[in-house]
């Protein structure tokens, strides 16, 4: 006999599409909570907008939860709520911008400081004290480095430049410096960055203050820039955009050491000295004396340090331009309330210790040796060519050169063309042998 297929019930049938709506719901779930990990909307979403104070939330709603993100200029994070739940209020905190909560941190096998789209702070390089999500921007946000300007001490010779500024270390294995530069839009539209430095307690994740720039004053044995040996570091006021002089302390706040209205402040490592500038004057300032070497000076001075009898000398100079349109620095050495030591035409870089002094003339290319009394102490040295600027550190295609530890002799390799395998000649301009 013919046996008909069972009929299905319609319990049967209710709770098959309860059960497949279920399982759909689950994935679909699935799906949005690891776009959510990923700050992503979900999918087969309502999108609408709301305001927060200073700025909006957008919601995604779904099937029983919405994800929200609150976009302002104090408040920066995501949720994932069931939809009966309100927006909170975006929380004003001083104009400076509320952090991202709750974010994985992947592991940085190499220990970078930047590392998909996070900043990560380290101590001894890799003691990992907690890592920063950029607030202005999705991943571009970095370690701050240390800032400069056209002053610069270790910038404007270009036989001591560094061939990269250092990233700003960790204080007090508490606060960090993050560049979290912000977007700006010019009148043809295009964009650039107005550089913005987040001084950031990574304890707590919350951004205490925001500056223009900063300066490192010192590097340290882990290659990061720091302050002075007292915590007073170098910054830029975010608003007039004068440098001023901060000293940082535990708790997280600081005291203004000087008042923001400098056009450049750099530190002289040697003499623990600050070089300063205002209003097209320069000084010399001792700040553990509160006293000026130099005041009103009317030349910018670029360097100030000190020889092996304890006898101040600083370096000043101009921009110089030949018939080419080449353009160099030409320098002058003066000693402190004593004249003029080396005052000769086309001195386009100085390279100085406590012993002697070597400097490279730019119209004959040629080096130079002298100590603190007499000029060409020994034959001076003729460069087969003049390429010196290169990113190297104390290299160039010219020639290399190296400083003992005593300060008393430097050896130099010039080379003989600019593929180093055609070999060099060695030069040695030892001190010691000057009577």
């Amino acid at each position: 006999m013919y046996n008909a297929p069972a009929q299905i019930t319609k319990k049967k049938l209710i709770e098959i599409i309860v059960l497949i709506a279920v399982i759909i719901w689950v994935l679909l779930f699935t799906v949005n909570y690891f776009r959510y990990t990923r700050d992503e909307p979900p999918i087969l979403s309502i999108h609408t907008q709301g305001k927060c104070d200073d700025g909006v939330v957008h919601s995604y709603m779904t099937l029983g939860y919405t994800y929200r993100k609150y976009d302002s200029t104090s408040t920066h994070f995501t949720e994932l709520v069931p939809f009966w739940m309100s927006p909170k209020q975006c929380e004003i905190t001083n104009g400076l911008p509320s952090t991202y909560k709750d974010y994985p941190v992947p592991q940085n096998p190499k220990y970078q400081p930047n590392y998909r789209g996070l900043v990560y702070f380290y101590t001894r390089r890799t003691n990992l004290l907690g890592a920063y999500k950029c607030v202005n921007s999705e991943d571009k946000c970095t370690l701050a480095t240390s800032g400069t300007d056209e002053f610069n001490i270790e910038n404007s010779d270009i036989l001591s430049a560094l061939p990269s500024q250092p990233n700003m270390g960790v204080l007090y294995e508490r606060f960090g410096f993050v560049d979290d530069s912000v977007e700006q839009k010019d009148s043809k539209d295009d964009s650039q960055y107005v550089r913005t430095i987040y001084y950031y307690d990574i304890a707590r994740n919350v951004i205490l203050d925001k500056f223009a720039d900063i300066k490192h004053s010192i590097i340290d044995s882990y290659s990061y820039g720091v302050g002075d040996s007292s915590n007073n570091y170098i910054v830029r006021n975010y608003d007039n955009r004068k440098w001023g002089l901060v000293n940082f302390k535990e708790d997280g706040t600081y005291d203004i050491i000087l008042d923001f209205e400098y056009d450049s402040i750099n530190f002289n490592k040697y003499t623990g000295f600050y070089i300063l500038s205002k209003n097209d004057k320069w000084y010399v300032y001792d700040l553990k004396k509160d006293t000026y070497l130099i005041k009103d000076y009317d030349s910018v001075i670029y360097d100030f340090w000190e020889n092996n009898n304890m006898s101040y000398y600083f370096k000043t100079g101009y921009k110089s331009k030949l018939d080419t349109g080449e353009t160099y620095h030409s320098f002058k050495i003066h000693k402190l309330n004593a004249g003029t030591l080396l005052d000769v035409p086309n001195v386009a870089a100085v390279v100085h210790t406590k012993y002697l002094i070597m400097y490279w003339k730019y119209d004959d290319n040629t080096l130079h040796f002298r100590d603190y009394v007499l000029d060409d102490r020994i034959e001076p040295i003729k460069l087969f060519f003049r390429d010196l600027n290169t990113e190297n550190n104390h290299f160039n295609p010219a020639f290399t050169y190296e400083i003992d530890y005593e300060d008393k002799i430097i050896t130099l390799k010039v080379y003989e063309a600019r593929e180093l395998k055609y070999g060099y000649s060695r030069y040695i301009a030892n001190s010691n042998r000057w009577k």
